[in-house]
């Protein structure tokens, strides 16, 4: 029957399951699990349509990215560009789970079984995770309306900057939905000179990307001005704020933080009692450059703010 006439896949096997014995549950997800069926077709809406049908196109797509049949901007004989259509689950908020932790899994997988080596499997990983980021970006942009810079921040731009989002998609979408948000009221703006200026110099030091509490990397008894201790105070008034926008999501309570510790900041950087950030003692050096990364770090729990563009 779907030989002779396609359109009927999922269809004939629903009712197939159903004239066979299987419960309304089944026989639905056999269906579902082949939508959409094209790009403006229906979803899936059934949790078991859901997740049979994610399981079923990350099998594709690891087994076709295994042998090299990666999707170009002129061929796409398998229709693996559809598949990502799923990810509307995750940015609708209907589905969470890890993605970056499936696409580990079943490269893993995929490895042993076809016995890759390790190497083979990385790169399988982040070839998938820069198809679905790609993915996303469309989806962000196109459907949800969200500046490309904003998605930028969110996103990143390489595969391994995807795994944040790619571990919790609705996370991901509120936090640029958020930024396209305070873009619009004006908020952004008001942050934005003082994050990124901070941001920029704290590439000078060597503060990983995530510490946040300032008890734990600058040692106070090299201040020397005391826009350097308001600074390591801000920071600690600010900590509980960021602590909860990471546990709630409520990025509105690290936005309001981010607000209060600007004046204090530009204070640091161009007040009376201001400091020369890249002083020639390594030591006080590092540990301003560290003030600055902290701050860079706070940031970093919404967005990447040296990927959005002035407006």
């Amino acid at each position: 029957m779907v030989g002779e006439f396609p359109e009927l896949q999922g269809v004939m096997g629903q009712k197939y399951a159903l004239a066979s014995g299987e419960g309304e549950a089944i026989a639905t997800a056999i269906f579902e699990h082949y939508l959409p069926r094209g790009a403006t077709d229906q979803l899936p809406q059934t949790l078991a349509g859901q997740v049979v049908g994610l399981a079923d196109r990350l099998d594709t797509l690891v087994s076709i990215f295994g042998v090299g049949l990666l999707p170009t901007g002129s061929s796409d004989p398998f229709a693996l560009r559809r598949a990502p259509r799923h990810s509307q689950h995750y940015l609708g908020g209907r589905l969470a789970l890890n993605l970056d932790q499936l696409l580990q899994q079943i490269t893993q997988n995929f490895a042993q079984d076809f016995d890759q080596p390790a190497a083979a499997c990385q790169q399988l990983q982040d070839q998938l995770r820069d198809f679905f980021g790609q993915r996303l970006r469309s989806l962000l942009q196109e459907e949800r309306g969200i500046d490309y810079d904003l998605v930028n921040a969110v996103l990143g731009e390489k595969a391994q900057d995807h795994q944040r989002m790619l571990a919790d998609i609705v996370d991901g979408r509120d936090r640029a939905e958020f930024l396209q948000q305070i873009r619009q009221d004006g908020t952004l703006d008001s942050l934005y000179e003082t994050v990124n200026r901070a941001a920029r110099l704290a590439k000078q030091g060597d503060l990983p990307d995530h510490p946040l509490d300032p008890r734990e990397v600058i040692q106070t008894e090299l201040f020397e001005q005391p826009s350097e201790a308001a600074f390591y105070e801000a920071l600690l008034h600010l900590l509980p704020q960021t602590q909860a926008a990471q546990k709630n999501r409520n990025y509105q309570q690290l936005v309001q933080g981010l607000g209060a510790i600007t004046p204090t900041v530009n204070q640091f950087f161009d007040g009376e009692q201001s400091v020369l950030v890249m002083d020639s003692d390594l030591a006080r050096r590092q540990n301003r450059l560290s003030l600055l990364g902290l701050l860079r770090n706070h940031a970093l729990v919404l967005a990447d703010f040296s990927a959005i563009v002035k407006g």
